[in-house]
């Protein structure tokens, strides 16, 4: 009797093996190929390093390319996002190419390579270092302070930079996760393979020339440059009369915002000036919640003539807001950017930038006094050999955990603050791919405490 049951276990354990190891057919992994392009031909480079991504980015797979310029991949059948960056240094010039494809859909039976198409970025000079735009806890902790926004333009090169004609712009709508109807029925934004991008409410320009020394940087404050600190504890002090300031107080359609101030020390020198093109609803505004903020450079006359133009605005019905025109800006003018979705909206935002100027994005909680913070090209930082023994290692001034899966670091490891009062100088990471080139910093990096 023991025997047949004995045998029984063993056919029943055999059956369970058989059906556990059955797998329905769409579970098979299929294997696909990526092609990588750029300038429309095939960028036939060998070594370089493709991830693909699912949809619920859970899972992540790399390969590299090989002479072709084709990565291989094995993967289960689904939606997924692919990306590469190659770096190459050409006649002393830093170049990057940056792609991504959002629309891989892996099915059974494919033969075709899916193509990323790559863009070339070669090195410029100023670039976004840090925006501090979502505020911080008030004294009590009952709410959030919103009025010391600010960014940090960075000198990322051994070259003095002329800042003097650069811009200051929004792309629209204003949040990332709101209903966007610059998309076509095909997924691509209307101007992603146009001439221009979108720019919301108004631009800003300095009023005075600006130059920004080697590895340097200015900080630029868009409401109050008044210290904060003395108000709300965890905000920052953004009274240095060598900041810059938004000064709306000659702009007629901002009469009515009161909200910004400036500290008596500052002089004139350093107030910008801007012009509006829509419904301000009581001035030019920075969202406090899911911005795209970006920079670019023309001369001030250029700047105030294309907001006046209305043959260069975007019909409003296009506008996230009724009433509020959208200004077509230049993309050859476009100089650097960064795309930020609140960590809760995720799922259901969808990027502003086109893929020409910026790719990815970084996911921010709000309010907290976290700010978006520029991580270090670590290769290109410790090859300048004046930054010998004076980098400082072991960076833990990201968020979250790694173990829940929340970390948020800069993955040099260098801390690029402790290093620059080191004396070091610090050349930061300039992919134009705001996912790699951005991290979400525990507190701003103006703050003293």
């Amino acid at each position: 009797m023991k025997k047949i049951i004995s045998i029984l276990l063993v056919i029943a354990g055999i059956s369970l093996f058989a059906t556990s190891c059955k797998k329905e057919p769409n579970a098979k992994p299929v294997q696909i190929t990526i092609q990588l392009f750029c300038d429309g031909t095939q960028f036939q480079t060998e070594g370089v390093k493709v991830t693909l991504t699912d949809a619920s980015a859970t899972s992540s797979y790399e390969e590299v390319t090989d002479a072709s310029g084709i990565a291989t991949f094995v993967v289960p059948v689904g939606a997924y996002t692919a990306a590469a960056v190659h770096k190459e240094a050409i006649d002393g010039e830093r170049i990057v190419y940056n792609g991504q494809n959002a629309n891989i859909m892996v099915s059974n039976g494919l033969t075709e390579p899916f193509a990323l198409y790559l863009n070339k970025v070669v090195s410029q000079q100023l670039i976004i270092k840090e925006l501090y735009y979502s505020g911080c806890p008030t004294n009590d902790n009952a709410g959030s302070y919103a009025s010391d926004q600010y960014v940090i333009i960075y000198n990322n090169s051994s070259d003095p930079a002329d800042a003097s004609n650069l811009i200051f712009a929004h792309a629209m709508p204003y949040m990332a996760s709101t209903s966007n109807a610059y998309y076509q029925e095909s997924g691509q934004l209307l101007y992603e393979n146009l001439d221009w991008m979108p720019a919301g409410s108004g631009l800003w320009w300095f009023t005075n020339p600006v130059t920004i020394e080697p590895y340097s940087q200015i900080v630029v404050v868009f409401k109050q440059a008044i210290n904060h600190t003395t108000e709300v504890a965890a905000s920052v002090d953004l009274s240095d009369p060598s900041y810059y300031w938004m000064d709306n107080s000659g702009i007629p359609e901002y009469a009515n915002n009161k909200g910004y101030m400036v500290t008596d020390a500052m002089p004139s020198t350093h107030y910008l000036t801007g012009q509006p093109f829509a419904d301000t609803r009581g001035g030019w505004s920075l969202g406090t919640s899911e911005p795209a903020f970006y920079i670019g450079k023309m001369p001030a006359d250029q700047a105030r003539a294309i907001c006046l133009d209305e043959e260069g605005h975007i019909d409003q019905t296009l506008s996230t807001f009724k009433g509020m025109w959208v200004l077509k800006f230049p993309k050859e003018c476009f100089v650097d950017g960064i795309e930020l979705f609140a960590t809760a909206n995720v799922d259901k935002s969808q990027v502003r930038f086109p893929a020409d100027v910026n790719t990815g994005y970084l996911a921010m909680t709000g309010k907290l006094g976290y700010s978006a913070y520029r991580n270090v090209d670590k290769e290109a930082t410790e090859a300048l050999p004046e930054n010998e023994g004076k980098l400082v290692y072991g960076y833990a001034g990201g968020t979250g955990n790694e173990e829940e899966g929340t970390l948020s670091t800069d993955p040099s490891g260098i801390d690029a603050e402790a290093s620059i009062k080191n004396g070091a100088h610090i050349i930061y990471s300039e992919t134009n791919n705001t996912a790699i080139d951005f991290h979400q910093r525990a507190t701003a990096s103006l703050r003293k405490n």
